[in-house]
């Protein structure tokens, strides 16, 4: 479980176009290139799992070789690789300690890793499909799963044989889940475009906020917890805006608010402050948005295949991304100052 996977990493020089005045610009720090192992070591691996540690050290990246591979985000090293799936990693994320990750599989596997150590906490195969997504509570204390079954889990970290939370969720394959800050909120999303969400404190009944008809891959709540965003097979970006006084997503009604970004599939999501989302998808690059104001501020280039996921740092100043080109890169960043544009230097393509 411990073996290092060797990868190449090249440092790329970044082109910036019409910076904003009085800022530093987004630079890209590592590119972190995939190579094949097991029975397949002439193949790299596609990515679509990625997460950055809260404090931007280390990051996590998994997909299509059922394997899980540990760098550090500064200097580009390996760690480790964790090796315990047995089919397709979708999706991983860090706990805020750093020192625990979770990862899910189409081998109908949740895993929780102990980084600190040598031992996979838990390993649980469930009934219902491959799952698709996971999320950790912001306390840590459990985790959420979900995918090609009906429900949703929770599992309570503090007893790992005790049987998880069942929530029926009618999104169908459900891809996408996310807690809100404070706990309170869990979010999911799926085929059907609904986007459900339950209420973790007061009891009820979950509330389906409205749909346009149209998958759902990617949900996050901003870091204030005011915004949920989601975005997948539609041209436009939907905000519900949360209304603390009233508990109420999008106003009486529940609409929600539209941007629309570009043709494309939306793969990945991620805010870098309470305003700025960065978007990743079928364009091949990385867009980021202000919320508030609806204009782009940046467009990072240099992946050449979908921006599958995306992860960032809880300062913002670190995004993670991952991609069907094999590629892992690594991007600092300044929300405060953002480009109109940047433009890596692209690489040799990969060989598959």
């Amino acid at each position: 479980m411990r073996n290092l996977t060797r990868l190449s990493m090249t440092l790329l020089a970044v082109a910036i176009c019409a910076p904003l005045a009085n800022g530093d610009s987004p630079e890209q720090r590592h590119v972190l290139r995939m190579e094949g192992a097991g029975t397949n070591p002439l193949r790299p691996p596609v990515v679509t799992a990625v997460s950055l540690s809260a404090d931007g050290k280390r990051l996590v990246a998994g997909g299509d070789d059922h394997r899980l591979r540990v760098w550090d985000a500064e200097t580009g090293e390996p760690i480790r690789t964790l090796e315990g799936h047995a089919d397709w990693v979708r999706s991983a994320r860090f706990a805020k300690d750093a020192d625990r990750l979770v990862s899910v599989a189409a081998d109908h596997t949740v895993c929780l890793w102990s980084l600190a150590g040598e031992e996979n906490m838990l390993s649980r195969r469930l009934a219902g499909g491959a799952l698709q997504a996971v999320a950790w509570r912001p306390d840590g204390l459990a985790i959420a799963t979900a995918g090609f079954g009906d429900n949703l889990r929770e599992f309570d970290l503090a007893d790992d044989q005790a049987d998880p939370t069942e929530r029926a969720c009618s999104c169908e394959d459900t891809r996408a889940l996310a807690y809100s800050p404070d706990g309170r909120w869990l979010a999911a999303a799926g085929r059907n475009g609904v986007v459900r969400v339950w209420d973790r404190v007061a009891s009820g009944p979950p509330r389906d906020l409205p749909s346009d008809g149209r998958r759902v891959r990617a949900l996050v709540f901003s870091p204030d917890g005011e915004t949920l965003a989601a975005g997948g097979d539609g041209p436009t970006l939907r905000f519900w805006r949360f209304d603390q006084a009233t508990g109420a997503f999008g106003g009486a009604t529940g609409a929600p608010e539209e941007l629309l970004i570009r043709p494309g599939k939306v793969h990945a999501l991620a805010f870098l402050d309470d305003n700025l989302l960065s978007v990743g998808g079928a364009m091949n690059d990385i867009r980021v948005w202000d919320t508030d104001t609806r204009s782009a501020r940046a467009v990072l280039k240099g992946h050449t295949g979908t921006v599958a996921a995306l992860s960032a740092s809880a300062d913002g100043r670190r995004l993670v991304s991952g991609s069907f080109d094999t590629t892992v890169r690594v991007w600092d960043l300044d929300p405060n100052a953002l480009p109109a544009a940047a433009t890596a230097s692209r690489p040799a393509p990969t060989k598959r």
